[in-house]
């Protein structure tokens, strides 16, 4: 009796221990699952972040300013934000290593026909379009402001339109970033560059050069603070193709040096190799 009592004795501490430690092993579970669940929603936010941007290409992830800086676009915004500061708003420079700062925002005004652009360069974008029509050449804009939502969907129609070329996902991702930025890497949406065509000829691809209105807008652009921004022979600086109908403002005196030198903006800036 006394044996068989000790036993059972025994046997109920043996069970109230196991079941103390399945208890604690449970507890354990629910709190690492609550760090997973933590870690994947944190995770989760900076891909949703990146889906924004309409790419999974890690090269153009950081191009708009995911990478190994926290996958976040604050450290490069800052130091962009610090060199405008220094610069001057006009010479905000905008490419896949400079994206918009996260709390860019731009006042826009009116320059007819439904485009828009920043407020200090509409007057003088106007006064260049009406002096070029009194020479003879009728520019229109093609392009001007463009918020996230209208450049990720351009961005997104050229990815899809490299994809049904045969190119493999990233393949698209990285050709298409050299003919249509990257969302929160174009010039578009700093409101300061604008498409110009002229109105005998307003697709915009390399034979808008051989238009009067492009060789009235090359020889006269500097005078009203405005560059030819993507030149032919720069494209390995800039990352862009040759568009000889983007121009941007970068003021009077900048616009002056950058095209009687034929340099990019990058190269003016010191940003080239």
């Amino acid at each position: 009796m006394y044996q068989n009592s000790r036993s059972g004795r025994k046997s109920r501490s043996y069970y109230t221990r196991m079941r103390r430690r399945r208890r604690r092993q449970r507890l354990g579970g629910l709190f690492c699952l609550a760090v997973f669940c933590l870690g994947f929603l944190s995770g989760k936010a900076v891909t949703l972040r990146v889906m924004k941007y309409g790419t999974r290409n890690p090269q153009v992830q950081a191009a708009a300013g995911f990478g190994s800086e926290g996958n976040d676009m604050v450290p490069g915004s800052q130091r962009e934000a610090s060199d405008v500061k220094s610069r001057g708003w006009n010479l905000l420079l905008v490419n896949r290593e400079h994206p918009l700062p996260s709390d860019f925002a731009v006042t826009l005004e009116s320059v007819g026909e439904g485009h828009q652009v920043d407020q200090r360069i509409a007057s003088d974008l106007l006064d260049m379009l009406e002096d070029g029509k009194k020479a003879g050449c009728d520019i229109l804009i093609v392009s001007s402001f463009r918020t996230m939502k209208k450049q990720t969907q351009l961005y997104e129609q050229k990815v899809k339109q490299m994809k049904s070329q045969g190119y493999t996902q990233e393949r698209a991702e990285e050709e298409a970033g050299k003919i249509v930025a990257v969302p929160g890497t174009s010039e578009h949406q700093s409101g300061l560059a604008v498409d110009l065509a002229d109105a005998s000829y307003t697709t915009l691809d390399e034979r808008q050069e051989q238009t009067a209105g492009y060789q009235w807008l090359v020889r006269h652009c500097a005078e009203y603070g405005f560059i030819l921004r993507y030149p032919n022979d720069k494209t390995g600086i800039t990352g862009i193709i040759y568009e000889p109908w983007h121009f941007r403002y970068v003021g009077k005196e900048a616009a002056t040096e950058i095209m009687e030198r034929e340099i990019c903006l990058e190269e003016y800036l010191g940003y080239s190799e």
